[in-house]
């Protein structure tokens, strides 16, 4: 009976222009002139559990429920913030509980897809810093003086911050039923900075390369930098709440998990049909397998990175609305979702694989083997923006020559060498609908997606698409029904 409240914000924001070079001379003056582009995008989802996330902020002053339209992080009038050096946004949120439940929340700003400056890693999570409140943010929070001078702004460094670790040293908090939380006070400011703000200004950059062609400035060929920038809220059923059988009625069927060694425990717990909803971010040192048939799903904008999450060959599970982020291993081959011999249902759903090393998914499935993979995103970052793989000579089929002189058995290869491989042995069934990849071509292996040995009657693909010719290879499939280019 544990339920969820989710909401995401998604704000792209961006920098255009420099009037006058900071190069030219010390104390030179210029002007700063930014685009920003916001769309309401908050994602709601509640179940039995009534939990409301309330704001204030520049335009609103008095709270109101945050839905899935509502602009976050605005100005006085209620427009999306036009960032450059000194520009500052805030949001003032309340947690309330209005049901007859008590619940665990925990509360995170999420700082996700951010482009860089071609060539660079440079992106607008170097510049925007953020500061947590345990009150709400005031009029003297945000004079210029006091923001300048104010070292309680820290730069986010992964892609996630916990706004209640920040505020009240703990990630959860717990409400009973019929109340709301303290209020959570989270600015945002760009800091700025005379020695280095002019990097981040397209303007300063080339768009023609020498022999006059046209290049793209970002990494992901936009005319802005851009970043997503979300508020998430993970709500659970409190462990007091009780009925005739005593107060761990519900916990059999769903168990919360906010961290990499409370998954590890309700993976430990679960029993086969039972569901584990991710509330916080999942950070990995190694394999984590997976041997219940069980549903695991994000239920706070979750983000697995650092190990595999690895099926066990006959386990059914579900993987749903997770976000896989960045796989590394020691040897240089991290890959997100993996299982050998694979014999059980799968099912993968509305999730995202982002910046693989060797690989997002990598299947070697058996004849009962049934794989569903629905309504995801593949995103391969350029290479200048990827750790690197180990080089393999008899897998990695680099095309660029430069790259290819420059690797070894003993280095790594820049980027990653592919998204997704299924290998199958007459697999009961293979779908994949709704997907999308995109960096295909930053992959060094001849096939960024490869599936083989599974026959044409037992596989279905439907209104996929993905970004580059040449990088997909499917056995029975050559023509890529199923697959079109964007």
């Amino acid at each position: 009976m544990t339920r969820s409240s989710i909401t995401k914000k998604a704000l792209f924001i961006s920098t255009c222009a420099l009037l006058f070079s900071m190069l030219m001379m010390a104390g030179s003056t210029f002007a700063w002139f930014t685009d920003s582009v916001s769309t309401g995008s908050n994602k709601i989802t509640t179940g039995s559990l009534k939990v409301e996330l309330l704001h204030t902020n520049a335009k609103v002053t008095k709270e109101e429920a945050v839905t899935q339209s509502t602009l976050l992080f605005t100005d006085k009038n209620g427009e999306a913030i036009s960032w450059e050096p000194g520009a500052v946004a805030y949001e003032n949120f309340t947690v309330k509980n209005a049901g007859d439940l008590a619940l665990n929340y925990r509360l995170a700003l999420d700082l996700n897809n951010a482009n860089t400056i071609k060539g660079t890693n440079k992106s607008l999570k170097d510049v925007l810093k953020v500061k947590v409140l345990d009150r709400a943010v005031t009029a003297n929070d945000l004079k210029e003086d006091s923001l300048k001078n104010d070292q309680g702004f820290k730069a986010v460094a992964g892609n996630q911050l916990n706004i209640l670790e920040k505020a009240a040293g703990n990630g959860t908090q717990k409400l009973a039923k019929s109340t709301s939380s303290a209020v959570y006070g989270v600015i945002l400011y760009w800091q700025p900075n005379s020695d280095t703000d002019y990097e981040y200004n397209l303007a300063n950059y080339p768009d023609k390369d020498s022999d006059g062609k046209s290049v793209d400035k970002t990494s992901d060929g936009k005319d802005r930098l851009s970043i997503d920038l979300g508020i998430s809220l993970g709500a659970t059923q409190a462990m007091e709440e009780s009925d005739s059988s005593g107060n761990d009625y519900d916990r059999e069927a769903t168990y919360p998990a906010g961290n990499a060694s409370e998954l590890q425990t309700a993976l430990e717990k679960a029993s086969d049909g039972d569901t584990i909803e991710l509330t916080g971010n999942i950070a990995l040192n190694g394999d984590l397998t997976v041997n219940k048939n069980v549903t695991i799903k994000s239920v706070g904008g979750a983000v697995i990175s650092g190990g595999a999450i690895k099926i066990g060959s006959g386990s059914n599970v579900t993987l749903k609305n997770i976000t896989f982020r960045s796989p590394r291993t020691s040897d240089n081959k991290g890959v997100s979702l993996k299982a050998e011999n694979y014999s059980g249902d799968l099912a993968v759903d509305g999730c995202r694989f982002e910046e693989p090393q060797w690989s997002s998914i990598e299947i070697d499935a058996k004849a009962d083997a049934s794989i569903s993979i629905t309504n995801c995103t593949f995103t391969v970052p350029e290479a200048s923006g990827s750790a690197g793989h180990q080089y393999d000579s008899e897998k990695c089929k680099i095309q660029n020559a430069d790259a290819r002189a420059a690797a070894s058995d003993q280095k790594l290869a820049a980027g990653a060498h592919r998204v997704l491989c299924i290998k199958g042995a007459e697999t009961k069934e293979l779908v994949l609908t709704g997907n999308t990849f995109t960096g295909l071509k930053n992959c060094d292996a001849a096939a960024a997606v490869e599936i083989s040995g599974i026959a044409d009657a037992n596989m279905s693909f439907d209104k996929n698409t993905f970004d580059q010719d040449g990088k997909i290879s499917i056995d029975n499939n050559a023509k890529l029904t199923g697959f079109s280019k964007k």
